[in-house]
């Protein structure tokens, strides 16, 4: 069962990269996006400019999981979530670069989200790793947004060798 839930999720979250992909040259404010339709999939635009994962991929989670993948996205006293991670590297980046960055950021936040949240069995991303990447972010954003895209490209590397994406 969990081997197809995998396939599941692997197989939406592609198409919802190629989606989200497009969304992000489409919208000349990010802010005023609305519900979107491409090729099939149906993703939610919020009035933030942060997109909600498709309900087929949330629903291969089992609702303990789903509790930690909100957290993931929306933090925690003392912890940011990856909304506001998000925000903040985005702002790091030229005015011009800060949709396909936002777009970048949150199917970036789906996969590690998505991953973390899941019973620590069968996880391919732990606790740790998130703290390393999160200072990994840190240290980029004080130095450049050139060094910011080399670790968010490190990151998403990592993430799809994880994930087999690769």
């Amino acid at each position: 069962m969990r081997f197809s839930k995998r396939i599941s999720f692997l197989m939406l979250l592609s198409s919802l990269l190629f989606s989200v992909h497009g969304i992000a040259g489409q919208f000349q404010d990010v802010k005023q996006a609305e519900k979107t339709t491409q090729q099939g999939n149906e993703i939610l635009i919020a009035s933030n400019g942060f997109f909600h994962a498709p309900e087929e991929v949330l629903a291969t989670l089992s609702p303990g999981e789903r509790k930690w993948y909100h957290r993931f996205q929306e933090g925690i006293p003392l912890f940011d979530g990856w909304k506001k991670i998000t925000q903040a590297v985005v702002e790091k980046f030229p005015e011009h670069e800060r949709e396909k960055r936002l777009a970048a950021m949150q199917v970036l936040g789906l996969k590690i989200g998505y991953e973390w949240s899941r019973d620590n069995r069968v996880r391919k991303v732990n606790t740790d790793m998130l703290r390393a990447w999160g200072q990994d972010l840190r240290k980029a954003g004080a130095e450049s947004h050139v060094q910011l895209a080399n670790v968010l490209y490190k990151i998403d590397s990592e993430m799809n060798t994880l994930l087999h994406m690769e």
